[in-house]
Formats: structure tokens, C-alpha cells, sequence
């Protein structure tokens, strides 16, 4: 077996911790990569891993092993990043983790585009809307809305997604319509609950400046999704963004409220694994989602 490939093999296994997420990762059966690792192993003449049903270590030789991987690994993708700059066309697997709506609104539209631009690119796109370990999950790009985690990764912005405040018409001929933030306190808001404080609401106002309002609610979830269906439903007032929710609004079913008072716009970041030469296949996603993003 090619001791490269291996190697990168034994990488993933030790950093998913886990052989049959790697054969699922890179399409291999489960026993093929054993035989890498087993080909590492004969190879050295020493153990790199103590495997059980519920467990998987390295020894200590493997602790070792994995460090000159890594460092191996990177040189070899930086040298070809590095002399291959503008002449070597991307290839390759590109794993992708976003949200589903994002996913759906600006990246599976376009896919076609992309991939008939660089036919030597595969797509494996993961719709993931809580946190997502890149190097564990062997990401190499993730697009995020929003604040971001302290971490080690690189962050690019890429755009912005403006926010609204929104309600079905139902919910506004039951409860009224709001006209500050203020006037939030006595409805029922919807939370998207993996928001860090999903129930302080910040306000940006030309006239009053910046706020912030602390709000009540019943009803919470983990997806945008469900925030947006409950809101459809005429259980309350949300804060969603504007891409997500404009067909909603084009058709009446949803209203945007307070327009004078804008909801806090958030970043959105491509974000991938610290290393010098960032490879050709996330370059081109980046620019590509940028132009679309902003276009």
C-alpha cells in the first residue's frame, strides 16, 4: 500500500476516533482501512493502536507516529500548494458543514456551477446547525452565521445576513403589532435556542440608536426551520434572516414588523484548520460562495 495514503489514513482514524466514520468519510470499507493501519503497523514493526469494541488508543509509539503524520502530511500539501500555485487544477473531496437553510439557499443552487467549473472537485456537504469539530469530523470548510467560538481555526468573512422581525398576520390581528422594541415584552417571541442568549434582542435605530431587550416566550428550537414553521403557525414573533424568510414574505404569509428597529446583522464566515497554504479546492469554494453571497 502507498505509506502516504496510509499514513493519511491513520491520521483521520486517530482524529475521528473511530475506523468506520473514516470508511465512511473516504468511501473505503471498514477492513480496508484496518489494512492500512495493519500496513503501517508491519511496516514499523511496532503497535500504533489499542483497539477495543467500545474504545480506540494510541500507544505510545502511535502518540509519536501521529505528530510526524501530521507534520509529513502538511509539508507534502504545502509544497504542492506552494509550487503548484495557479498551475494545478483542484481536486479532490471537498467536505463542506453549514447550516441546512444556508445550504439549501445559496450553496445547492449553485452546485451545478461549481462543480462544471472544476470537474476534479467532489462534494461532500454536511448540514450541521450546531458546532462541528473540523478536525475531528475531517471538515475542510464550514460556513457560519454569527458570533464565533474562541478557536485555533482561520475565519474569513464572506458576507453579511441582514435580519428581520417577522409574524404572520393571524398572530398580528390576535396580539397587535409592535412598534419598538419595547413592545416586545407583553408578546410571545420564538427562540432559536443554540443562540448564545436567545432572548436578548439587539436593535439597531438611525434615530434611537443602539438597544437591547430582554424578551419573554413559549416556544423554542434548535433549527431555524422550526422557529421559521412556528412562526408561520401564529405562535408569536421571531427574528430570522432576511434570505431565509423572503418568499415567506413575497406570498403574505409572514410580515415584517418594526422596520424603523433593525435586528443585529451577522457575519457569515467560511472557516477551515489553521495551516500555511490554505488548499486550492477551499480557496475556489470561498470565492465562489463570496461572489454568490454578494453578487
Amino acid at each position: 500500500m502507498d505509506v502516504m495514503h496510509s499514513m493519511a489514513v491513520f491520521r483521520r482514524v486517530v482524529e475521528a476516533k473511530s475506523f468506520s466514520a473514516v470508511a465512511r468519510e473516504t468511501n473505503m470499507s471498514q477492513s480496508t482501512v484496518s489494512k492500512h493501519i495493519a500496513s503501517l503497523e508491519e511496516r514499523l514493526d511496532t503497535k500504533l493502536l489499542n483497539r477495543s469494541t467500545r474504545s480506540l488508543k494510541l500507544t505510545e509509539a502511535g502518540k509519536e507516529y501521529y505528530h510526524h503524520c501530521i507534520r509529513i502530511l502538511n509539508d507534502f500539501q504545502e509544497a504542492e500548494a506552494s509550487v503548484g500555485k495557479g498551475k494545478i487544477d483542484p481536486t479532490g473531496t471537498l467536505r463542506i458543514s453549514t447550516s441546512a437553510a444556508f445550504g439549501r439557499t445559496y450553496i445547492l443552487p449553485h452546485l451545478g456551477e461549481f462543480l462544471s467549473s472544476y470537474p476534479d472537485i467532489n462534494i461532500d456537504l454536511i448540514f450541521a446547525d450546531d458546532y462541528t469539530d473540523l478536525v475531528k469530523e475531517g471538515i475542510d470548510l464550514a460556513i457560519r452565521i454569527g458570533p464565533l467560538e474562541d478557536s485555533s481555526l482561520i475565519a474569513k468573512k464572506i458576507g453579511s445576513s441582514p435580519r428581520i422581525v417577522i409574524a404572520s398576520p393571524e398572530y398580528l390581528v390576535n396580539n397587535g403589532r409592535p412598534k419598538k422594541p419595547a413592545d416586545l415584552i407583553k408578546h410571545n417571541c420564538l427562540f432559536y435556542s443554540l443562540q448564545k442568549s436567545p432572548d436578548l434582542w439587539y436593535f439597531n435605530s438611525t434615530q434611537e440608536g443602539d438597544e437591547s431587550i430582554r424578551v419573554n416566550g413559549r416556544f423554542k428550537a434548535s433549527s431555524p426551520d422550526a422557529v421559521c414553521d412556528a412562526t408561520l403557525e401564529g405562535l408569536g414573533v421571531s427574528i430570522l434572516a432576511e434570505w431565509y424568510v423572503r418568499k415567506y414574505i413575497k406570498e403574505g404569509k409572514l410580515k415584517i414588523i418594526m422596520p424603523d428597529f433593525k435586528p443585529t446583522a451577522y457575519d457569515i464566515h467560511a472557516v477551515y484548520p489553521e495551516r500555511r497554504f490554505v488548499p486550492q479546492k477551499v480557496k475556489r469554494m470561498i470565492e465562489f460562495l463570496t461572489d454568490k453571497i454578494n453578487g
